[in-house]
């Protein structure tokens, strides 16, 4: 009876793993937190951040806008540009080695690659394609997320020859412009400004705002330069002491005493990071199951809309309908609506919360959301209790400023938190479940005009033997001839390969199973192991000589990065279709354990009563009673946790599964209980009247104890008392009466019985009723008739049963050791107690499922013709192959029914 803690842990175990084990081998999503998986199931919305999650990890800078020649505050303009773009970042060489690649910030290097000067990493210099103009960075200062900003100090070598001393800036434009205009400062170039932020932040550039102040006349280069700057005839050595001596003293600044200096306007550096492919589409199937989608980032605002746009996370519409709440230079919040600025009052949240109601879209940056929920004014409450619930983009967020807005959005969603860099550990950390993105795919990350991706699903999905599939057979295809992939082909290819390179048969199996072991454990060798084979497969499959040796040549520098450490999935793959797998996976693991508990809690019961009914009367089953009922059990527990854990094509909107002791749970679990303690009582109380009314020839019930020796002998005692103990031939020794087969632990033989016969018929139709009426299925998981083995599992137990109450096979009752039944009105009896059984567990679950979760019940009740099933992704791809393994499955089906519907015949007639 007590028996229900022991096996519900091992059984709630095995069921989230296979769930995590789907999730890791189809999907390609790594699980670092026991728990999370479960979880996912309750969320309710997605925050996203932008580049390098929702875009590629990878950036390009496509053209500098220079302010109009007359606004200009600075000769040589693209000099300038061009130094801060190479000098004021923090690259570094992987070694020392002329060809190593320089790694750092994506930005950084795609600001290098496009001004075309050479860096060297090793004395801190990049050379420009013209004669004679160089830097020197003195000292840089990396990226602050805070600030959102980097600098340096730099000497500068024009093309005369002569020497400078800059420093120089780049960053966001809304934190820059405090340094460069004066405050509430209304000039031709301050509108220029504003303007153009606009004008780029809509065409969905990323603009960075480029800065610099010359220092060759201030107090630093007295500092850095003692003996005064270098002029064109100090020679190299001399130079380069100069330089190492300056950067010795320049220890002596900190950042903030270099970035609080007013600067010279340059331009806006434009860089575009392109669209995953893969993101509408996860967008739009997040949204379509009413998920709350929110982009959540450190860039410019408007870029962030128009990236938010593109993305499907905000709707792209005419600036009357946008409204921007941000925070003015004066520190008071103020709304932004179709280029004009209104106060935050009552009157205007009024008019924002109308118009968000009516389709409107609200963007608000993160220092105004800080600022919102810390204050507690009316207005204040207003706007965070209706508007701000609306919001779709959070921009130039700092990393406080995420986590406030995760912490507020947490009080009312379940909320996943997917990002990729450090300036998102805080809001993962603090979310409900996070996914973090590896970095560093380099181009293979991009965009492109199809979703490879969702093509890389469907390649899969050929793989599944279910449906139309079936009849195609496993046909070895070029991929996996080529090794790509985790199939039989492809591993049995890449071993033919290593032995053929010479490698011995031994080791090129281990390395098969060291690949493997990686691929389990996640990470970013794992990561890799799969990027160069999607970049095989991209090339083969477009056939492009050119682009095959390119890719094939390209390394990927594949790193976990420090998101992974606090998220609670890594993605293996560039793209965020895992959040969609993550959750459709989380749904199916939920699904899978609350029917666990169900399973696990009614087999115990029943076992246990089993045992105890047949102990109480002195019986036990047969020798292959037990083994058969076991068979069965693991057969359908083996069927059943394989389609539970397989989640259903797309998440479905609105329905998620019951809490463990929601009430339709619980009552459904105890009515089937007794309906089951009922049919098996009935049973036996008919078993045994039956038995008292044909009582066998021999009943030997219970078990003994029986001391057998001689007092005449020691030896022979103890050889009399051994031989009972094991049961094995007495000692020549004993007299006659000490050679009989008694066992110490008198054990009587078994002698079929009828009430044995019901407890092994009713046990065996009970474990297949248990296992088919509580399973999870749709809208969660493949449901019953989507999934062959566990139809076969459940109906073969029917067929056996009733099979065994009809006699119709002699033979297989004789070894399974069931008494004959004398009487047609015994089997009769029992063949509809088995119907009550499965008809009364049925409509248990049918009825408590349509009282206290009427939304499950729709889902499992909706017509398959009712599902759209035309359009062309992988999702709708694997719809249709369910429907054709549910018409096949209805076939087989409708076959057994049809065998156990003849023995039952066989019974009535």
């Amino acid at each position: 009876v007590a028996s229900i803690p022991s096996d519900l842990s091992s059984s709630l175990a095995a069921s989230e793993h296979a769930c995590a084990t789907i999730l890791r081998e189809e999907f390609d999503v790594v699980g670092t937190e026991s728990g999370a998986l479960v979880s996912t199931a309750k969320t309710d919305a997605v925050v996203f951040d932008k580049t390098g999650t929702l875009t590629a990890d990878t950036q390009s800078l496509t053209s500098i806008v220079y302010p109009p020649t007359g606004l200009r505050t600075l000769k040589s303009t693209k000099f300038l540009s061009n130094a801060v773009l190479a000098g004021a970042h923090t690259l570094i060489q992987q070694s020392d080695s002329r060809s190593a690649n320089l790694v750092g910030d994506p930005v950084d290097l795609a600001a290098l690659q496009w001004t075309k000067w050479r860096y060297n990493a090793k004395d801190k210099s990049a050379s420009s394609f013209c004669p004679n103009e160089k830097l020197w960075q003195i000292r840089s200062f990396p990226f602050d997320s805070n600030k959102k900003i980097s600098s340096a100090i730099v000497l500068t070598k024009d093309g005369s020859g002569n020497f400078h001393l800059w420093i120089l800036v780049k960053g966001s434009p809304n934190t820059m412009k405090n340094q460069l205009f004066k405050d509430e400062e209304i000039s031709d170039l301050a509108l220029w400004y504003d303007d153009s932020v606009k004008r780029l932040g809509s065409l969905g550039y990323r603009s960075i705002c480029l800065g610099a102040l010359d220092a060759s006349n201030t107090d630093v280069v007295k500092t850095l330069f003692p003996s005064g700057l270098p002029d064109t005839n100090m020679n190299n050595p001399d130079l380069e002491s100069a330089i190492h001596e300056a950067r010795m003293n320049a220890r002596v600044f900190h950042r903030n005493d270099i970035e609080k200096q007013f600067l010279d306007f340059l331009g806006f550096a434009c860089f575009n990071a392109p669209m995953r492919e893969s993101t509408p589409r996860i967008v739009r199937e997040l949204k379509a199951a009413n998920i709350d989608v929110i982009m959540l980032t450190g860039d410019e605002p408007y870029a962030s809309l128009a990236c938010a746009a593109r993305a499907g996370v905000a709707k792209d519409h005419s600036s009357a309908k946008t409204h921007f709440l941000r925070r003015s230079s004066s520190g008071s919040l103020v709304w932004v609506s179709n280029k004009q600025v209104d106060s935050f009052s009552f009157e205007a949240a009024k008019i924002v919360e109308r118009d968000i109601c009516h389709g409107g879209t609200l963007i608000a940056t993160g220092d105004a959301v800080s600022l919102l929920l810390e204050s507690g004014g009316e207005v204040s409450r207003h706007v965070k209790d209706h508007i701000l619930p609306h919001v779709r983009v959070v921009a130039s967020a700092s990393p406080k400023d995420k986590y406030t807005f995760v912490s507020w959005l947490k009080q009312t969603k379940h909320v996943l938190m997917c990002g990729d860099g450090v300036n998102d550990i805080a809001a993962m950390t603090k979310a409900d479940t996070s996914a973090a993105m590896l970095s560093g795919f380099g181009s293979n990350s991009e965009g492109g005009s199809k979703d490879f991706e969702d093509k890389r699903r469907k390649e899969r999905l050929k793989k599944r033997r279910i449906g139309s599939n079936r009849l195609k057979g496993t046909s070895t295809s070029e991929i996996e001839a080529a090794g790509i992939g985790n199939s039989p082909a492809a591993v049995q290819a890449r071993i033919q390969r290593r032995i053929v390179e010479g490698v011995p048969v031994v080791d090129a199996i281990q390395e098969e199973f060291n690949r493997r072991k990686e691929i389990r454990k996640g990470g970013s060798t794992a990561a890799r192991i799969m990027e160069k084979e999607a970049r095989l497969s991209k090339s083969m499959q477009k056939k492009a000589s050119s682009l095959s040796h390119g890719n094939d040549e390209e390394d990927s520098y594949i790193q976990t990065g420090e998101a992974c450490l606090a998220s609670s999935f890594t993605l293996l793959r560039p793209c965020i279709s895992g959040i969609d797998s993550i959750l459709r996976a989380g749904i199916a693991a939920a699904s899978s354990g609350i029917a666990t508990y169900r399973k696990v809690a009614l087999s115990c019961i029943l076992s246990s009563y089993n045992l105890a009914t047949l102990y109480r009367n002195g019986l036990r089953y047969g020798k292959w009673m037990w083994q058969a009922e076991l068979f069965g059990i693991i057969y359908q527990d083996r069927a059943s946790f394989m389609a539970s854990s397989t989640p259903r094509p797309r998440l479905t909107a609105n329905v998620r599964p019951s809490e463990t002791f929601n009430i339709g749970e619980v009552l459904s679990t105890l009515g089937q209980a007794i309906a089951h303690i009922a049919t098996l009582t009935f049973a036996v109380k008919s078993a045994k009247q039956l038995q008292q009314h044909y009582p066998s020839v021999e009943r030997l019930t219970g078990f003994g104890i029986k001391w057998s020796s001689t007092a005449s002998d020691n030896a022979a005692s103890v050889g009399a008392v051994l031989a009972s103990l094991t049961g094995s031939a007495t000692s020549t020794s004993l007299s006659s009466d000490e050679k009989q087969p008694q066992n110490f632990f008198r054990r009587t033989p078994f002698q079929p019985n009828f009430v044995s016969n019901a407890v092994f018929i009713v046990s065996l139709f009970q474990n297949a009723v248990i296992t088919m009426v509580n399973h999870g299925g749709r809208p969660f998981s493949v449901s019953f008739l989507e999934s062959r083995p566990l139809c076969l599992s459940v109906g073969l137990s029917f067929l056996l049963a009733i099979a065994c109450l009809a006699e119709t096979l002699p033979i297989m009752n004789n070894f399974i050791q069931l008494a004959p039944f004398p009487t047609k009105s015994s089997k009769v009896a029992l063949l509809r107690l088995l119907f009550f059984n499965i008809s009364s567990c049925y409509f248990i679950e049918y009825f408590t499922t349509f009282i206290f979760r009427r939304d499950i019940w729709r889902e499992r009740n909706k017509s398959y013709h009712a599902v759209s099933i035309s359009g062309t992704l992988a999702a709708d791809g694997e719809e249709r192959l369910l429907m054709e393994e549910r018409k096949q499955n209805s076939i087989l089906v409708y076959f057994l029914c049809l065998l156990i519907f003849n023995f039952a015949l066989k019974i009535l007639l």
